[in-house]
């Protein structure tokens, strides 16, 4: 690739493709060259997203036509999912690389979108083509190839607080608990997300299974028989926790956990492992990682040594969605992963 990479985000009159915007805007080696909007064409973006008004002060959303003309290096997709496939199919086709954020190329398994999603994915041939967009488990595949997949927060959550643990052969079953905040329910209001009936309430909504439930089996390699996932929306903009409450498949001491955790993630940039003390450090809250990249993660043991509760913390619209695009973005083009990514988490938030 040139020095300079030329980007072009889709969606991005949204949350997450705002994100996506936020990041660009400090990324030392790509430069957004269009911000696709259909409904907003022409209107400053800064109108939608006030906050980029200092680094996007000329940028205008785009209609779709004159984003396919930029001539971009790279699309960020941040569309609605079943809207994406064409798109990247397009987008391939035109030789460009693609970090799509939706989900409609994350599982591999065509079967797997008529069961979770509803509806056959409309090009199967993509999912073979398409990686994982999550770093922590597909660095490798990742770099240099031509198109990232989008993660789901929740399941990027629950993925990134397990894999050490399935890794291993830990986990027997395991019952995993989300806590969301309303950005997840993204910009157009609903009854369940808009603030006069969200504020101030726990509303359980998920109590079984979600769709993204389909990539932590598909990642975990672990059977639905043996796994739960209970979405809870709570009094929170951004961020997802995820509560695991494991029942082992073998009696272990504490010390064996930790060396499977430190193994699993010894020198990845955006994921860090919670300290034993001070206790009310070691079971993370969103609120420590809101507006960064970062993941944390921690756990304690039951006495009986075999029931483990794993806690783990991120930003749905980061690490969940424009964060894990824009690191998997970074391999895609042989750059440094962690270009654009150094923010720091704002506390307290």
């Amino acid at each position: 690739m040139s020095s300079v990479v030329r980007a072009v985000v889709w969606g991005a009159n949204g949350m997450a493709g705002g994100e996506v915007l936020r990041i660009l805007a400090g990324h030392p080696s790509i430069r957004v060259e269009g911000a696709v909007s259909r409904s907003r064409s022409g209107q400053p973006v800064w109108h939608t997203h006030p906050h980029l008004r200092g680094s996007f002060p000329e940028l205008a959303f785009c209609s779709p036509e004159e984003g396919k003309a930029t001539g971009a290096d790279i699309a960020f997709l941040a569309l609605p999912h079943g809207t994406s496939a064409p798109l990247i199919r397009e987008c391939l086709d035109r030789g460009m690389k693609v970090a799509d954020l939706s989900g409609d190329v994350r599982l591999r398994n065509p079967a797997d979108y008529e069961q979770w999603y509803g509806s056959a994915p409309l090009f199967p041939e993509l999912l073979d083509r398409a990686v994982y967009g999550l770093p922590e488990l597909y660095r490798d595949k990742l770099k240099g190839a031509d198109l990232a997949s989008g993660v789901g927060c929740n399941a990027s959550c629950s993925i990134l607080g397990l894999y050490p643990l399935a890794r291993a052969g830990l986990i027997g079953d395991v019952r995993i608990e989300v806590r969301v905040g309303s950005s997840e329910a993204g910009a157009t209001p609903t009854t369940g997300s808009h603030h006069p009936f969200r504020s101030r309430a726990l509303r359980v909504y998920e109590p079984f299974r979600h769709r993204h439930l389909a990539e932590i089996l598909q990642e975990l390699n672990l059977s639905e028989e043996g796994v739960t996932l209970t979405m809870t929306a709570v009094e929170m903009i951004r961020g997802v926790q995820m509560i695991a409450h494991v029942n082992l498949s073998r009696r272990v001491k504490e010390a064996e956990l930790w060396k499977a955790y430190r193994s699993a993630y010894s020198g990845e940039p955006f994921v860090s492992l919670c300290p034993a003390r001070p206790s009310h450090l070691r079971l993370p809250e969103p609120k420590l990682v809101a507006g960064s990249n970062q993941a944390l993660t921690g756990f304690t043991l039951h006495e009986d040594g075999t029931r483990l509760v794993v806690v783990t913390a991120i930003d749905n619209l980061m690490k969940g969605a424009a964060g894990s695009a824009v690191q998997s973005a970074n391999l895609l083009l042989g750059l440094d992963e962690t270009a654009g990514l150094g923010m720091l988490p704002v506390y307290p938030a």
